[in-house]
């Protein structure tokens, strides 16, 4: 039975560093029913779905998020104490992740880009001006039918949807190897938690991503420089307590920290848009509590 299959691989995953860590590094069913594939394993999405119900990796094993459901370091661009951000450059550890990037910024040929233009609705994209606590938000969202609201909040693409294109194994062996890379500049397991494409146009709506508490890291790219400091894409969010709406230009090798939380007056309402004729890449990740005492640790090492 395929099932069996299927919980023979996760077995098999659990007791493999290297699939374990390719493993962290995906977000959806088809993704890891192409890495089965590519290891011998013949299992479909529901057999995963069935096997992944029953199965209970050893201590340590990896279950992809897919499946489940400080000071020292180099000063960040701090606008709360919620939100960092740093250049790349000035990250210890972050050298190869750099150097890997080109290699997960794909333009999956099974995109069909002129049905995703189509679904641009500037209504839609307008909505980001209000803050999402506003009487303004509340009409226009009164207005989004509920069977709509989660496909029409993600005007973007999701990378690991698109398995089915000559590039996705190498896109995959790049993704691993940033997961090494990272692993080691922290000193713990990191764990992959999106990889979006933004081509020009895109954006993600208003969302707080409350049901993931912790410690979140983004590492964003494009495709080449601006061409000047008011033409970029924006990440843009409420400030909890103040009720602030905080816009901030983007730029390329940009890496973001900000913590997810769970009560209803720490919500941290955020939202991306680009309005640019630039692609976008933003590159998710699950981060320890203490990732910047970890950096310092890593930057005390380099010194």
């Amino acid at each position: 039975m395929s099932v069996d299959v299927c919980t023979e691989f996760l077995k098999d995953a659990s007791s493999s560093p290297e699939l374990q860590r390719r493993m962290r590094s995906m977000t959806g069913l088809r993704e890891i029913v192409r890495l089965g594939d590519r290891n011998g394993y013949a299992f479909d999405e529901q057999d995963l779905i069935t096997a992944s119900s029953v199965y209970r990796p050893e201590e340590g094993g990896a279950v992809p998020s897919s499946l489940s459901a400080a000071t020292g370091a180099p000063q960040p661009g701090e606008t709360s104490f919620l939100h960092h951000e740093y250049a790349i450059a000035d990250l210890p550890g972050f050298e190869e992740v750099a150097a890997l990037l080109p290699r997960l910024k794909i333009r999956p040929p099974s995109v069909d880009t002129a049905a995703f233009r189509a679904e641009h609705r500037d209504a839609d994209r307008l909505s980001m001006q209000y803050s999402p606590t506003s009487a303004e938000y509340a009409r226009w969202r009164a207005q989004v039918a509920d069977r709509d609201a989660e496909r029409r909040a993600f005007h973007l693409v999701n990378l690991d949807e698109h398995v089915d294109h000559p590039g996705y194994d190498d896109y995959l062996d790049a993704k691993a190897g940033v997961l090494a890379a990272l692993d080691r500049a922290f000193g713990s397991e990191v764990r992959f938690s999106g990889s979006m494409w933004y081509p020009s146009g895109a954006y993600r709506l208003w969302h707080t991503n409350e049901n993931q508490p912790g410690w979140r890291m983004y590492i964003i790219d494009f495709d080449a420089p601006f061409d000047g400091p008011g033409e970029t894409s924006f990440f843009r969010y409420r400030a909890p307590g103040t009720g602030e709406l905080v816009t901030l230009p983007e730029r390329p090798g940009l890496v973001r920290f900000f913590r997810v939380e769970q009560e209803p007056d720490r919500l941290f309402w955020h939202c991306i848009g680009n309005p640019t004729p630039r692609d976008r890449w933003s590159f998710g990740f699950v981060v320890p509590d203490d990732w910047a005492a970890r950096l310092a640790m890593a930057a005390g090492r380099d010194a």
